[in-house]
């Protein structure tokens, strides 16, 4: 028959409550991260977009 050792069933579990809490800390950071760079794509198509307005192809303006 085998006996469950609380101290090391304890001591697992919160190896994995912590292994689950880096990894839910990491998941925010990449979700920012996400964010940051659908801000940072839209910010770049603005000013694209600023800059052919701006700079009209054909306009003859050298």
């Amino acid at each position: 028959m085998s006996y469950l050792n609380f101290s090391q069933v304890n001591t697992r579990n919160q190896e994995v409550y912590s292994q689950l809490s880096e990894a839910i800390y990491l998941l925010d950071i990449a979700k920012q991260a996400s964010e940051d760079a659908t801000a940072l794509h839209s910010i770049q198509t603005t000013i694209e977009q600023l800059i052919n307005l701006r700079n009209p192809v054909g306009s003859g303006e050298l």
